[in-house]
C-alpha cells in the first residue's frame, strides 16, 4: 500500500493508484474522522508571498539611497523562503496552495515581468550578494515553472492529463503572456527546460492557441501604438478614434525618459517575440499574417529611424552621452531582433522544405517558394530593411542553396528555373538589392546561379580595403561623372513616372528619386502602397521641377580639389571634368587647312559631279512587281495614256474640227446633236485661270453624254416641229423636212410592221383567230 507521511495526522494513501482529482483522504478533526478530496483548498496554508521590486540604489540626483541594499536582500529572503517551502509540499499539497491561493502565481508572475532581462543585466549593480540572491530565485522559480508542467511524480501522486489542462488553463495558471516572460527570462540559458515546458502546454491544451492569435492582434496593436508616437496619425488604420494624448506626431514633445521607455518597450517587445518563435516554432504560422509582416517591416524602415533622430537631439550632449550610448545600443539590438523576426517569419518553411525535400510534395514546394519571394517583394519597398536583412541574410546565398538543393531532381528543377528566370521575380530581388548597394545589376539569362555568390555578394572586407586605395584616387573624378549622369537622366526618369503617376509634381518625384537612390521601380511602389518615409509625406505632391544648375557639377569640382578653376571653357561641350560623353568628331587635331586656296581651284573642283551622280542613278531604277492588292476600281475608265485629253486642261479654246474633214451625215438628227454638242462647249466660257473644273459642269457634262446615247433630247437641243400651221394655212419649210425625218425615222425606231407580226403569230398558233 502506497503511504506517504504529511504533516499533522494526515497520511497520503492512495493503494489503487487513482489520479489526484479521484482521491479522498480522512483526516481527523476533533477525533471525528472526515474525508477531504486531496485536491481542495483545506490543504491551502495561510501563507503571504512578497512580490519582487526591481532594487533601486541611487536616487534622481544619483546620491545613494541609505538602507536600499539590506530591504531588497531581505524582500528577497522572504520570497526564497516562501518558495522553498512551497517545493518541499508534497504533490497533493503543492498543487492545492497553486489552485487556490493566486498570491503565489501573482508572485511568480510579477517576478518574470519585473526582472532584469538578458539586455538589462549588464545595468545591474555590480555587487555579489544582489547577483547571489537574485540568481537564486530565479533559479526556484524556473523550479516551481517545472513542476507545474508536471502532471506525474510518482505513481500513486500523478493527476490525469484531461484535469492537469483544465488546471492550467482554466484556472489561470499558465497563460500566453507567462509563457512568452518565461521565455524572456530564461530561453536563452535554459533552452531545454523552457521547450519543455512551452511545448508540452500548447499539446496539452490547443485552445493556448487561440489566446496566441488574440495576442498576435494585441502585439500589432502595441506596435503601431509606437509607431503612431513618431508620426501625425490622428485617425486608427482600422477607422476608430484616437485620444488627443495618444496622437503622437513628428512635432510632439517627447522627453528623454519618454523616448527610453518606448524604446525598451519596443526592445522588449520584438525580443520576446523572436525567443518565442525560437522555442515554440508552431507558432510561426500564427505570427506570419500579412499585417504582423508589414507591420514590422514599417516600424523598422520608419519609427526606428524616427528614434534614432529623437535621440540625437535629446542625449547627444556631453551630460547625457553615457545614455545616448546606452540607448542607441538599444535600438541597434532592437534592430537585430526585427530581422530574425522577419527571417523566421519568411524562410523557415523554406528551410523545411529543402531539408525534406524527398517528402515534401513539388506543389507544396512550388507553393512555399513562391509565397518565400513574395515575401522578399514586398520587403524592397524600405530601402534600409532591405539592405540590412541582405547584409544579416544575403539572398543571393539563399537562391544558391535552393538551386543546389533541386539541381538534381528532375523535372522540378525546370520549373523551378522558370519560376526565378520567367517571372523574373528573383532577377527583380536581386537588382532592387543591388540597386540599393551601387552594385552590378543581375541577370537571369547572363549569369548562371553557380556564379551568384561570387560575382554578385559584393566585395569582402579584406577586398575592400585593398581597393580603399584606388577608390580614393578616382574619387573627383567619378563623383563627378555620376552627378552629371543622374542629372542628365533625371528629366527622362521623372517622364516615365508620370506616365504611371500622373496626378505627381516633377518635383515631389525628384525628392523621392534621390531617397530612393534614383531607383525609379522603388519609387513607384513606394507610392503606390503608401510607405513613403514621414520626411516625403510631409512634402507638396504638387511640386514643380527645378532644372539643375549647370554650375553645380563645377561647383562640386572645385569643392573635391580645393581650388577654384576659373576659364572661359569651363562647362562647355569640351569639358571633360563634368562630361562623360564628348563629340570628337567636331575636335580637329592639328592646323586647319582651307579647302581652296583660290577661285580657279574652287571652279576646277568636279566632286559635286559624282555626288549628283549617284543622286540620278537612282531614277534609272524600273520595278515591275505585281502586287496582289492592287486597287482595280478605276480600271474600267480611260485614265491612261491613251485617253484623250479634256479640251479645256490642254487649250483654253475649244477644239474645232476643220470643215473640210468633217464627216458628212446624212442623218440630220445625228449632226443636229454633233452640232449642239459643239455649240454647247463653245458658249461655254472657260477662265484660263481654272487649273481644276467646276465638278458641277463636268457631272453636267458626262449627264448630256448619257442622255444622247440613250436617244434622250438634252434641255439645250431644239424641239423639231411636226405639226405646224392649221390645216388650209401653208406649212413652212422647217416642218416638212421634220414630218419626212419622223416618217423616216418611225421605220427604223418604232413599230410598225404590225399586220406582218400579227400574221407571223397566228401561223405559229400564239394569238386565236
Amino acid at each position: 500500500m502506497n503511504e506517504f507521511s504529511t504533516d499533522g495526522d494526515t497520511i497520503f494513501q492512495n493503494p489503487d493508484l487513482k489520479p489526484l482529482e479521484d482521491v479522498k483522504l480522512t483526516i481527523k478533526n476533533s477525533g471525528i474522522a472526515q474525508t477531504v478530496p486531496a485536491l481542495d483548498e483545506h490543504w491551502v496554508e495561510k501563507k503571504y508571498f512578497l512580490n519582487y521590486e526591481p532594487i533601486v540604489l541611487f536616487d534622481e540626483e544619483g546620491r545613494r539611497i541609505i538602507g536600499a541594499k539590506e530591504r531588497w536582500l531581505e524582500v528577497i529572503s522572504y520570497i526564497l523562503d516562501d518558495l522553498d517551502w512551497l517545493l518541499r509540499l508534497p504533490f497533493y499539497k503543492f498543487w492545492s496552495n497553486i489552485v487556490y491561493n493566486s498570491r503565489i502565481m501573482d508572485s511568480i508572475t510579477i517576478f518574470l515581468q519585473e526582472a532584469p532581462t538578458y539586455y538589462a543585466l549588464e545595468n545591474f549593480p555590480n555587487d555579489n550578494d544582489l547577483k547571489e540572491h537574485l540568481d537564486r530565485l530565479r533559479y526556484v522559480v524556473l523550479l516551481i515553472l517545472a513542476r507545474l508542467i508536471t502532471n506525474k511524480e510518482s505513481p500513486a501522486e500523478y493527476m490525469s492529463l484531461s484535469e492537469h489542462a483544465y488546471l492550467l488553463f482554466q484556472k489561470n495558471i499558465f497563460t500566453v503572456p507567462i509563457f512568452m516572460d518565461i521565455c524572456q527570462q530564461y530561453g536563452r540559458n535554459n533552452r531545454k527546460i523552457v521547450d519543455k515546458i512551452v511545448n508540452s502546454a500548447f499539446a496539452l491544451e490547443p485552445l493556448y492557441n487561440e489566446d496566441l492569435r488574440e495576442a498576435v492582434q494585441f502585439i500589432i496593436k502595441a506596435l503601431r501604438d509606437i509607431e503612431r508616437r513618431f508620426e501625425d496619425c490622428p485617425i486608427d488604420q482600422e477607422g476608430k478614434a484616437v485620444l488627443l494624448s495618444e496622437r503622437g506626431g513628428a512635432n510632439v514633445e517627447i522627453n528623454l525618459s519618454t523616448l527610453e521607455d518606448l524604446i525598451l518597450y519596443l526592445l522588449d517587445t520584438v525580443s520576446t517575440i523572436n525567443i518565442f518563435m525560437n522555442i515554440y516554432l508552431a507558432s510561426i504560422n500564427t505570427f506570419k499574417i500579412e499585417c504582423f509582416i508589414t507591420k514590422i517591416i514599417s516600424v523598422y524602415a520608419n519609427t526606428i529611424p524616427e528614434m534614432y533622430k529623437r535621440l540625437d537631439d535629446l542625449a547627444f550632449k556631453d551630460e547625457t552621452i553615457a545614455k545616448y550610448m546606452e540607448l542607441k545600443h538599444r535600438l541597434d539590438v532592437a534592430r537585430v531582433e526585427i530581422l530574425n523576426i522577419y527571417r523566421m517569419l519568411v524562410y523557415t518553411d523554406v528551410k523545411n522544405t529543402v531539408e525534406n525535400k524527398n517528402v515534401i510534395l513539388n506543389s507544396v514546394t512550388e507553393e512555399i517558394i513562391e509565397d518565400f519571394f513574395n515575401n522578399l517583394t514586398h520587403a524592397l519597398s524600405e530601402k534600409e530593411f532591405a539592405i540590412d536583412y541582405h547584409n544579416v541574410y544575403p539572398i543571393t546565398d539563399d537562391v544558391q542553396q535552393l538551386i543546389d538543393s533541386y539541381k538534381n531532381m528532375y523535372p522540378f528543377v525546370q520549373h523551378f528555373l522558370s519560376l526565378l528566370g520567367d517571372t523574373m521575380k528573383c532577377e527583380f530581388i536581386l537588382n532592387s538589392i543591388f540597386t540599393y548597394l551601387d552594385e552590378p545589376d543581375f541577370s537571369v539569362a547572363s549569369t548562371s546561379f553557380k556564379s551568384i555568390p561570387k560575382s554578385l555578394a559584393g566585395l569582402s572586407n579584406s577586398e575592400k580595403n585593398r581597393n580603399s586605395e584606388e577608390v580614393d584616387k578616382n574619387e573627383v573624378a567619378g563623383s563627378s561623372k555620376e552627378i552629371t549622369s543622374t542629372k542628365s537622366d533625371i528629366v527622362s526618369i521623372i517622364s516615365e513616372i508620370k506616365d504611371i503617376l500622373c496626378d505627381l509634381g516633377e518635383g515631389f518625384l525628384e525628392m523621392c528619386l534621390k531617397h530612393y537612390n534614383y531607383n525609379k521601380e522603388a519609387v513607384i511602389n513606394a507610392v503606390l502602397e503608401d510607405s513613403l518615409p514621414i520626411e516625403l509625406k510631409s512634402l507638396d505632391r504638387n511640386l514643380p521641377f527645378i532644372p539643375p544648375d549647370p554650375e553645380e557639377a563645377s561647383a562640386t569640382i572645385d569643392n573635391a580639389l580645393g581650388m577654384q578653376r576659373l576659364n572661359i571653357y569651363d562647362n562647355d561641350e569640351f569639358d571633360i571634368m563634368t562630361k562623360d560623353n564628348i563629340d570628337t568628331s567636331k575636335i580637329h587635331k592639328g592646323k586647319r587647312k582651307d579647302k581652296y586656296k583660290n577661285f580657279n581651284e574652287l571652279l576646277n573642283d568636279k566632286s559635286y559631279i559624282a555626288q549628283t551622280k549617284d543622286i540620278y542613278n537612282k531614277y534609272t531604277i524600273v520595278t515591275n512587281e505585281y502586287d496582289d492588292e492592287y486597287d482595280d476600281t478605276y480600271d474600267d475608265q480611260d485614265v491612261g495614256s491613251s485617253a484623250q485629253d479634256d479640251i479645256v486642261e490642254v487649250d483654253a479654246r475649244p477644239f474645232t474640227i476643220p470643215r473640210v474633214l468633217r464627216r458628212q451625215v446624212n442623218n440630220d438628227f445625228e449632226d443636229t446633236e454633233e452640232n449642239n454638242d459643239f455649240n454647247h462647249v463653245s458658249e461655254t466660257q472657260v477662265n484660263k485661270d481654272n487649273f481644276v473644273q467646276d465638278p458641277a459642269v463636268l457631272r453636267a457634262k458626262a449627264e448630256e453624254r448619257r442622255l444622247l446615247k440613250q436617244g434622250f433630247r438634252t434641255n439645250n437641243s431644239p424641239t423639231k416641229n411636226v405639226v405646224g400651221n392649221p390645216k388650209g394655212q401653208g406649212q413652212t419649210k422647217e416642218v416638212l423636212d421634220s414630218r419626212n425625218q419622223k416618217g423616216k425615222s418611225k421605220a427604223t425606231r418604232a413599230n410598225h410592221n404590225r399586220r406582218a407580226g400579227s400574221q407571223w403569230k397566228r401561223s405559229h398558233g400564239m394569238v386565236p383567230s
